[in-house]
């Protein structure tokens, strides 16, 4: 690709991300707004037109009333409030299927103007399948609510939202490798020694979106509002609550909320030193400007992870819902750091 071309793609790339980003805070509302089991089908494509009139949104809420959530938990809810509800899960997915479109039309068009060798159309149509894979998953998660319970699996939800993550993270690799090409046809250095480090950066900030995501499934932020113990405890009693022990960190709302609080003390503590530590092997302005993104991402998700704790019941879905806005910052400027070490530059 020319230099201009490279700009084109980087620019469509990075209105997909930003798309995803979108999806991703649409998600969460829709989460926290308990709008997740409203649709109860899956249409891909019909699904894309709502209800227009009077008949079939009276036809879609019986349809919504043989499910559990309307039986267990809503059934005093009226139409006007399924409404409500209906239309946070009718954008989320509408903004799925607009990613898609985005996706797919323009690359259609670079590929048939030749702006892609066969490596790139290879990485970029990955990218696609990727998106479908999200597509398959998100109701994946949503038909684990629709059957006895009326919860989605947390589970689901964290394999839905790691690979939104995982997605915009590999798109956000494309971009810089596009906004990076060197065009000069030099031989690519030799990785950067650090860069292995940085990679245990990496897995504690993705097991923390994962332990993020099971703290939002299980509803588990809604107990221990106190910062930084645990009501009066670091180790509350409660987080050994079933046996065998080792599955309380993957069930019980005590132990999740202890291990995402630990992983980010973990991660307080942990990338600061490295990055102090290593501070002397990043020389080049590339290396020292992802280092300081890294770290001011870092502080000001540790701090709305505070606020969130501490607040959580006071401000209704801001908090939780800018927390998640952090995670995807912060998990990009870890992106961005591993990439300059590992090209080097």
């Amino acid at each position: 690709m020319s230099t201009a071309q490279q700009k084109k793609v980087a620019i469509w790339l990075g209105i997909v991300c930003s798309l995803i980003f979108c999806m991703v805070i649409v998600g969460g509302i829709t989460r926290l707004t308990h709008s997740g089991l409203s649709m109860v089908e899956w249409k891909p494509l019909m699904g894309a037109i709502p209800p227009m009139s009077d008949e079939a949104w009276n036809e879609t809420f019986s349809k919504y009333k043989n499910f559990p959530e309307y039986k267990i938990m809503n059934r005093n809810m009226e139409l006007p409030e399924f409404k409500f509800i209906f239309y946070w899960e009718y954008f989320h997915r509408l903004i799925g299927r607009l990613i898609g479109v985005i996706y797919l039309l323009p690359f259609l068009y670079f590929y048939f103007r030749n702006y892609f060798d066969k490596k790139w159309a290879v990485r970029i149509f990955t990218g696609f399948l990727l998106g479908g894979l999200q597509g398959f998953m998100g109701w994946f998660m949503v038909k684990s609510g629709l059957v006895d319970n009326p919860h989605v699996s947390h589970y689901r939800l964290a394999a839905h939202l790691s690979i939104a993550f995982g997605i915009a993270g590999y798109l956000f690799w494309l971009i810089l490798d596009l906004l990076y090409a060197d065009q000069t046809g030099q031989k690519k250095p030799a990785v950067h020694k650090r860069f292995r480090q940085s990679l245990l950066l990496t897995l504690g900030v993705c097991l923390q979106i994962i332990y993020g995501a099971f703290t939002a499934g299980k509803k588990a932020g809604y107990g221990f509002n106190t910062f930084p113990k645990m009501n009066d405890s670091w180790f509350p009693d409660e987080i050994f609550s079933i046996q065998p022990s080792w599955l309380n960190f993957l069930e019980t709302n005590a132990a999740i909320q202890f291990t995402h609080r630990m992983i980010a003390f973990s991660l307080i503590i942990g990338i600061p030193l490295f990055l102090w530590i290593a501070r002397f092997d990043f020389s080049s302005p590339a290396q020292k400007i992802s280092r300081s993104i890294l770290f001011v991402a870092l502080l000001v998700q540790f701090s709305l992870g505070v606020l969130t704790i501490l607040f959580i019941g006071d401000f209704g879905i801001l908090l939780p819902s800018i927390h998640q806005c952090g995670a995807f910052f912060l998990f990009l400027s870890v992106i961005n750091f591993n990439y300059v070490l590992y090209k080097n530059k």
